[in-house]
């Protein structure tokens, strides 16, 4: 090979190289694991530099991400994400979010951690359930939107399923009908998130625990802290918590809600549908638990 060839092989060599590095873009951050994990599909052993868009896969082990920006994260083990500078979308198994300002999305979903030394737990459950839990501090719930759906304070987890054939629109709820400022707002028992109400009939059950059908409405809401305005068709008086007879009628977003629900959560949990999104509470070992699957307890920390 000529000399001008050879500089010729070589100054293409060093351009893929470059045009390699600048296509990764910046790295974001670092993963350890004790043992191997896959990136991308290649297996690492140890410990890995970490660019936006990078796909992680644990095995037998657990896996700590640490990003640049502060931000720690886990993976179980058996767990796979995508991680990015912003967020983690969690495809399969168990991640933790042990910082605020990011947040975790999975499924029908997305998680953040709110104030310092929050921690959450997510986990996929087949093909569109998802449980969250909060391990420490308040952990907030939205829907693929952003539409806040749920608050988890310490030990609580829950687990929600989206509603495709109900709609983002129907919403069913249950809680004590309070008055605000002329207002009527009601504070779901299940999912913790304020709503604020329109309709005939909530003068008469303000002050009751009552369940509420009904679907959103376009406006925003006025009340400080509300979610969203619900438009309501159905509210009933609940007595331990079973229903009273009467109140205001309306059979179509009653029927849309009892559909939604129908598929539900599970067997005789209350359910809140909101924002498309049904919501049931859960006992479980999620937000218990010491320790992630895969998790020994000499794994080095990249976070603690």
């Amino acid at each position: 090979m000529s000399c001008f060839a050879r500089r010729a092989l070589s100054g293409l060599s060093l351009l893929c190289l470059c045009s390699a590095a600048f296509a990764a873009g910046p790295a974001i951050g670092l993963a350890v694991a004790n043992g191997n994990f896959h990136l991308d599909h290649s297996t690492v052993w140890g410990n890995a530099t970490l660019f936006d868009g990078n796909v992680i896969e644990t095995g037998a082990s657990s896996s700590q991400i640490q990003l640049h920006n502060g931000v720690n994260l886990r993976l179980a083990a058996e767990s796979r994400a995508r991680v990015y500078e912003s967020r983690l979308v969690l495809e399969k198994g168990i991640g933790q979010l042990e910082s605020a300002n990011y947040r975790i999305d999975a499924g029908s979903v997305q998680v953040a951690a709110e104030g310092t030394g929050a921690e959450a737990r997510v986990q996929i459950n087949g093909h569109n359930r998802v449980t969250v839990a909060s391990r420490e501090g308040e952990v907030l719930v939205s829907n693929t939107r952003g539409v806040l759906i749920a608050k988890l304070e310490t030990g609580r987890e829950m687990t929600f399923e989206p509603q495709e054939n109900a709609g983002a629109t129907v919403t069913k709820l249950s809680g004590i009908l309070s008055l605000k400022d002329g207002k009527f707002v009601l504070v779901d028992r299940v999912t913790n998130v304020t709503m604020q109400l329109q309709g005939p009939g909530l003068e008469a059950e303000v002050g009751h625990l009552v369940e509420v059908t009904g679907t959103v409405n376009s406006a925003a809401p006025t009340v400080p802290g509300a979610s969203q305005l619900i438009d309501v068709a159905t509210i009933k008086r609940l007595v331990n918590n079973k229903r009273v007879a009467g109140g205001a009628a309306g059979a179509g977003a009653a029927g849309a809600a009892a559909g939604a629900a129908a598929g539900g959560i599970s067997t005789g949990a209350t359910v809140a549908i909101i924002g498309g999104v049904a919501a049931a509470g859960t006992i479980g070992g999620l937000a218990a638990a010491h320790a992630l699957p895969g998790q020994g307890s000499n794994q080095s920390s990249a976070s603690r």
